[in-house]
C-alpha cells in the first residue's frame, strides 16, 4: 500500500464518521437502511484495511 492509497482511505473514513455523526433522521428516504448499512460496514472495514495493508508493507520491507 503506498502513501496515497493509505490517505485515501483515511480520508474516507473521516467522511463516513462525519456523515454518521452529523446526518439527520430523514436523510435518505427510502434508501436510508441501505445508506447507514453500508457506512457502518465501511467504518469497520476501513481500519481493518488500513492495518492489514501496514502490516503487509512491514513484512514486504
Amino acid at each position: 500500500m503506498d502513501k496515497t492509497d493509505f490517505f485515501q482511505a483515511l480520508t474516507l473514513w473521516f467522511v463516513v464518521l462525519i456523515f454518521l455523526q452529523t446526518a439527520s433522521a430523514d436523510f435518505g428516504g427510502p434508501l436510508e437502511p441501505v445508506i447507514a448499512i453500508v457506512a457502518i460496514g465501511l467504518m469497520y472495514l476501513i481500519p481493518l484495511y488500513l492495518l492489514i495493508g501496514a502490516g503487509a508493507k512491514l513484512v514486504e520491507d
